[in-house]
Formats: C-alpha cells, structure tokens, sequence
C-alpha cells in the first residue's frame, strides 16, 4: 500500500513491538522446528519477522510499499522479501509451514480478501497453519493513520471461515486480543509434511 510510504518514518517509530508477540509466541509452539514462514505485509519486519527468526524460523517477507520493504531489506538483508500486492505475488504451491498476515487483510478489498486466501493456502503445505487479523464483524471503516487516510474492509468470522473451509483450511480458532485486535488461525487440511 502506497499510504505506508506516507506514513513509514512515523509507523516504524509508533509502532508498539509487543503487539502480537503473545499470538506470535502461542502460534510459534504449532510449527516444527526450522518451520519455513511467509511473513505477509512484513513492514519494517518488527515485530512479525524479528520474533520468528529469534524461534528458528526460515522467513520470507512480502510488501506492496517500497518504502517499507526498504527497511525490511535493510534490517534483513539475508531475508528474501518481495515487493508487491498479494495478488500478484508468486510462490510455488506448498512452499511454506506457515503464513502470518498480520494488520494487512482488512486493507483489501472483499474480492482482494478472496484472492488472498485462495494463495496463502495454495502456498501453504498440508498441515500448514495461518494467521491472520481482520474484523470479526462485516463493515468498512474510514480512518488516519498519522494524518492519511485508510480504509479497512471486514467481513464476518463465519464469512472468513467459509472462505477459509472453501481453500481447503480450516478456521481452528479466533479471538481479540489484549490490543484489540481480531485474530485468526487456520489450518490446511492434509498431514503435515515432514522435513
């Protein structure tokens, strides 16, 4: 999102790191060791990517702000990180043990939101598991964020678990959080692949 490179010096100082580390720390405990992770609107990779590869984790990160994705590269530079919408980006079906997409889905259209899921859980392995916030109830919001504007689109839970069932996943649980936050975890269907 273009609105990130706006915002990018404010949002990486304001940004509170603790925010999603509990969920982070809990969905961290599902994966198998050295658990290869997409880290889905990756900003500056705090703090998403900097707490799974403190656990181990082989992390690739995607973005559609340049200026953000800056950031990631320089904070990372052995990280693979993409710079592009969700959907255009490519990856190879079951490249990945797990999918965070943290603040990022609710910035996309209704239809943006479908295609999304239909490619994280095509780039999901079987037993690959996602996590995701969004509303929990369907409407759109008109918002700022350090003086420019945003929109965030929500749909219902029992719509993203419909969505999700339709992918092959399935909605495991969702919950808010202490920031209020709505988070989600699914799981595709499938054992998980060893190695």
């Amino acid at each position: 999102m273009r609105e990130y490179d706006q915002i990018a010096e404010w949002f990486t100082s304001a940004r509170d790191p603790a925010v999603g580390v509990p969920d982070l720390t809990a969905f961290a405990l599902t994966l198998p060791s050295h658990a290869r992770v997409l880290d889905v609107g990756c900003g500056d990779g705090v703090p998403i990517t900097e707490f799974l590869l403190g656990q181990g984790f082989e992390m690739a990160a995607l973005d559609s702000s340049p200026e953000m994705i800056g950031r990631y590269r320089a904070r990372y530079p052995g990280v693979p990180a993409q710079c592009t919408r969700i959907e255009d980006a490519r990856f190879p079906p079951a490249t990945f043990d797990a999918v965070v997409m943290w603040g990022v889905l609710f910035h996309l259209g209704e239809t943006e939101q479908v295609v999304a899921i239909q490619k994280l859980s095509e780039w999901l392995k079987p037993g690959g598991r996602l996590l995701f916030t969004s509303g929990d109830a369907a409407g759109v919001v008109e918002s700022a964020m350090n003086g420019v504007p945003f929109r965030y689109v929500s749909l219902a839970a029992d719509t993203y678990r419909r969505l999700l069932e339709a992918t092959g996943m399935r909605l495991d649980h969702h919950h808010a959080d202490a920031w209020g936050n709505h988070v989600y975890v699914a799981v595709k269907a499938g054992a998980p692949v060893s190695g």
